[in-house]
């Protein structure tokens, strides 16, 4: 569309040469023909110069390095004939876009009754000596007035080899929107063959449209998906997106499928205003099974992560600020669990009321409140929560503001029970104190060190808790002191950042995580180290590390996961990434994953990356090996991928990835 633009951005400049002004060093009247030397057009904001021009019966001949100007836009050209306003002929025109970094070279345009007819058009983003790729067309023509463009036998050349071809090309420059087909989407598995969607988009009025987007995977099945878009004030807009898809009967059978038809909607609506300063945001949705939404025919990559989570949720969202310092909030979210046959038993919240006030200060004294009122219910199980905090606090600092000085009084009171029951509600409240004591310290010498220490006492004042108490999913705060610490400490060439939590009971024993982050940046080396130590166990039970180092052309990057969650199973598992820079632009790259417990490697990746302003592309091919279980013992599946992705500046580019077997 860009392309169009300008083109079209070329055929209006020109036409604006006559009611000008021109000027010009030397003019010389020989008979009826006015040479010019050196001449200068000017109309309003665009300027036209060459070293040459002459004017004959009414004509201006523009030769020898004609050049102009228009806004960000530079155009070149061998010489320009303007016969009238109607008529206008351009030989080998070169244009340079400065705002949008690309070039057009042209060898004839020829302006006539609102036809622009243009022959042999180049154009590309690249450099203009010797391009990494360029569009080549033969000829083309564009209509001033219906703002249709006409482009025939189109070639995407790489490297002067041609790569892509279009027998004929069509669109519009015209930005009012249209009833016609979209751009179709393409894509293949081995699993479930030749992916194509072909959208049809229709226009309903100046606020609504709909589009309908026949699917069809060649060894699964077929199906139809729509969307209809709406807007009805300057305030809200909306989608209703349903649709289908129908396995093949032979496909159903082979990988015993619950459904055979996959079909669903999703409704959502966005209101900034409904009454006066208030939001709403609602997302409904259903559908049989989560393969309705994996197969949306815009899925042309096979993305699985659509399959991951079988619950689907619907949403609602209501807030109404009531004045500055207070908020409501009404919220609902319904769940459909896919693995269950039937959601009697499922929890709903219809619906959540919140109520809060913002923290503000009366008298040096902060305060707020949070209350939550929930509503959980299915067929067989119906019961309320209220849920309240409110925070007292008092700050002052100390020693000129060296240290900061944070007093609070905390309550928390949560209230549980089933509707008409006939047992005393399950109740939980605790009022606790907290000291905080913190800093933010700064210096710069030779080096610049940021640290900020923070240490919190929280001291359990009064605490009750039910007999029965399934319903209330407390969180209790015990006698407790709590310590973090944030730094940085940056050289030259040196840099780190370190960051440090731990909470501890009052006598210095503790059964939370000791968590330990720190970033290090020498030179060209790179190392980061994540854990988390449990003082039960006396062991660590997450690490993550990583250690990046480059030798000469080539990046090395070593990273190594350990998880031990709960006293369950190690994993454990390294991952080697390898990368070799061609050039500044250019680079080839290799990545191995190994798992240390079950000794086997997940994947390997091989491929090559490109990066420059006019173009990207990342080509890989990727085998990983998935574990499965058999008679025989454990194998494994392998799974192979070719992945695509290419980015030609400003026209797009292709990305796809095709699974193989």
């Amino acid at each position: 569309m860009l392309l169009l633009r300008i083109i079209s951005l070329i055929f209006f400049s020109f036409s604006f040469l006559f009611g000008l002004e021109i000027f010009a060093i030397k003019a010389k009247k020989i008979g009826k023909i006015i040479y010019l030397t050196k001449p200068v057009i000017i109309y309003k904001n665009f300027i036209i110069q060459s070293k040459k021009a002459k004017i004959e019966n009414k004509i201006i001949y523009l030769y020898d390095d004609v050049i102009a100007f228009y806004q960000d836009n530079v155009y070149k050209a061998k010489k320009a004939i303007v016969y009238n306003k109607n008529k206008i002929s351009i030989k080998d025109i070169l244009l340079i876009d400065k705002s949008n970094d690309i070039w057009i070279k042209a060898k004839n345009v020829l302006y006539q009754k609102n036809i622009f007819n243009l022959k042999n058009i180049k154009f590309s983003s690249c450099c203009l000596n010797n391009p990494d790729w360029f569009l080549y067309s033969t000829s083309g023509s564009y209509n001033k007035q219906t703002k249709y463009i006409k482009l025939y036998n189109v070639k995407l050349y790489v490297r002067n080899v041609p790569v892509f071809y279009l027998p004929f090309y069509f669109n519009s420059l015209n930005k009012k929107r249209r009833s016609g087909l979209l751009r179709p989407y393409v894509g293949f598995s081995a699993k479930e063959g030749f992916l194509y969607s072909q959208p049809l988009y229709i226009t309903l009025g100046d606020r609504a449209d709909l589009e309908i987007t026949p699917t069809i995977r060649s060894f699964r099945g077929r199906g139809i998906y729509s969307t209809f878009r709406f807007v009805t004030s300057p305030y809200d807009f909306g989608t209703i997106r349903f649709g289908e898809f129908f396995d093949f009967n032979k496909y159903n059978k082979k990988y015993n499928l619950a459904n055979k038809k996959h079909y669903g909607y999703e409704i959502t609506y966005n209101r900034s205003k409904v009454f006066n300063n208030d939001k709403l945001y609602l997302n409904f949705k259903y559908a049989n099974d989560v393969d309705y939404f994996y197969l949306n025919p815009y899925n042309y990559a096979f993305n699985t992560n659509y399959l991951v989570n079988k619950l689907i949720t619907s949403k609602l969202n209501y807030i109404k600020p009531v004045d500055n310092n207070y908020f409501f909030g009404l919220y609902a979210k319904y769940f459909i669990d896919t693995t269950k046959e039937n959601n009697e038993n499922t929890i709903q919240i219809l619906p959540q009321l919140n109520l809060h006030k913002f923290e503000n200060k009366t008298f040096n004294i902060l305060n707020s409140f949070d209350i939550n009122f929930y509503n959980y219910y299915s067929k067989n199980k119906k019961y309320y929560k209220i849920d309240s905090y409110i925070p007292v606090a008092y700050n002052f600092d100390l020693f000129k503001d060296y240290l900061k000085i944070k007093l609070s009084e905390n309550f928390n009171y949560i209230t549980s029970n089933y509707y008409n029951s006939k047992t005393p509600p399950q109740k939980f409240y605790q009022l606790y104190s907290s000291i905080k004591l913190f800093s933010s310290l700064a210096k710069r010498t030779k080096f610049t060190h940021i640290i900020n220490p923070s240490l919190t006492f929280n001291f359990k004042q009064i605490s009750s808790l039910s007999k029965n108490n399934d319903l209330l999913n407390y969180s209790k705060i015990d006698n407790s002191i709590n310590f973090s610490l944030f730094q940085i400490f940056e050289t030259e060439h040196f840099y780190l950042d370190h960051t440090i939590n731990q909470n501890f009971k009052m006598n210095f024993k503790t059964n939370s995580l000791l968590e330990n982050k720190f970033n290090i940046k020498f030179f060209n080396l790179s190392l980061t180290e994540n854990n988390k130590y449990n003082n039960q166990l006396h062991r660590v039970t997450y690490n993550y590390f990583t250690f990046s180092f480059p030798i000469n052309s080539y990046n090395f990057k070593i990273s190594h996961i350990y998880n031990y969650p709960n006293n369950d199973k190690i994993s454990q598992s390294y991952t080697l990434h390898i990368d070799k820079n061609v050039n500044a632009y250019k680079k080839y790259y290799f990545e191995y994953n190994y798992d240390i417990e079950k000794k086997y490697y997940k994947y390997f990746l091989i491929g090559a990356s490109l990066n420059k302003k006019c173009w990207q592309y990342n080509v890989s091919f990727k085998k990983e090996r998935i574990p499965v279980l058999k008679n025989s013992g454990i194998s494994f599946n392998n799974n192979y991928m070719l992945i695509f992705n290419i980015n030609f500046y400003p026209i797009g580019g292709l990305k796809q990835t095709i699974q193989l077997r």
